[in-house]
C-alpha cells in the first residue's frame, strides 16, 4: 500500500502489510524464485518501521513488493515476447493460496465418500468403518474451512502451508473410531431408536473429525501436564 496525500499513516496497518509480504517472500523462496532484491527492501522497511519512521517504511515496503513482482515475472517462461506461467510461478501461487491443501482436502473428501459407499458394512471389532470415514470427511472439511478463513481474513494462507496437514485425516480416523464407541455405548444405555441413533452417530463422527486439530492441541497439552 502506497501512502496517499492526506492519508494518515497507520503503523498497525503497516505491520500487517509487512507480515503479508513476509509470507509472500517465504512462498516465493520455497518456489526457488530469486527474492534477494525484494528481501533487502523488506528488511529496510522493517528497520524503518521499528524506528517508527512510517513514511520511509512504506516507501521501502512498496519497493519490496515491486521487486517481488518483478522477480515473479522474471521466473515466467518467455516465448516470442509472451510470458507464460512456469513451474516455479505455479508453485508460488499454489503455496501462497493453499491450493495444494485445497487439492488434498478435496481428494480426501472424495476418497472417504467412496470408502463409505464401498465399505458401508465393513466392521472392525464390531465398529463400522464408516464411523472413521465420516471423521475423515470432517477433518478434510476442516482443512478446506481453514483455508477459506485464511483467504477471507488475510488474502493468503497462513495455516496448512506445510505437509503436516496430510496427517490430520489419518488421525481423525482414530478419533472417529473412538467417538463411535463412546456414542454407541451411550445410545444403547438409553435405548435410542436405531435409525435416528445411526444418523446421530454419523454426525458426531463428522464433528469429531472436524475438531481433529482442537483434539490434537488438547491431547498435547494433557501429555505435557502429565
Amino acid at each position: 500500500m502506497k501512502p496517499r496525500e492526506g492519508y494518515i499513516l497507520d503503523s498497525s496497518e503497516l505491520e500487517g502489510n509487512l507480515q503479508r509480504l513476509n509470507r509472500m517472500l517465504q512462498a516465493a523462496h520455497r518456489s526457488s524464485i530469486d527474492i534477494k532484491n525484494s528481501y533487502d527492501f523488506y528488511v529496510l522497511a522493517l528497520k524503518e518501521s521499528n524506528k517508527e519512521e512510517i513514511a520511509e517504511a512504506y516507501l521501502y515496503y512498496d519497493r519490496a513488493k515491486y521487486e517481488l513482482t518483478s522477480a515473479i515475472n522474471e521466473a515466467k517462461i518467455k516465448i516470442k515476447g509472451s510470458s507464460f506461467p512456469s513451474l516455479r510461478t505455479l508453485s508460488y501461487f499454489f503455496k501462497l493460496y493453499g491450493l495444494y491443501a485445497v487439492t488434498f482436502g478435496t481428494l480426501s473428501i472424495l476418497l472417504f465418500s467412496y470408502l463409505i459407499y464401498r465399505y458401508s458394512d465393513a466392521r472392525i471389532l464390531d465398529v463400522p468403518l464408516w464411523a472413521a470415514f465420516f471423521a475423515g470427511i470432517g477433518s478434510s472439511a476442516q482443512i478446506l474451512t481453514g483455508i477459506v478463513d485464511d483467504l477471507r481474513r488475510n488474502g493468503m494462507v497462513t495455516r496448512y502451508k506445510r505437509l503436516w496437514y496430510m496427517a490430520i485425516p489419518l488421525l481423525s480416523l482414530i478419533f472417529g473410531y473412538m467417538a463411535y464407541l463412546i456414542v454407541s455405548s451411550s445410545l444403547i444405555a438409553i435405548n435410542a431408536n436405531s435409525q435416528s441413533s445411526t444418523f446421530f452417530t454419523m454426525f458426531v463422527c463428522f464433528i469429531t473429525g472436524f475438531l481433529t486439530n482442537w483434539l490434537i492441541n488438547r491431547l498435547s497439552k494433557l501429555s505435557n501436564d502429565l
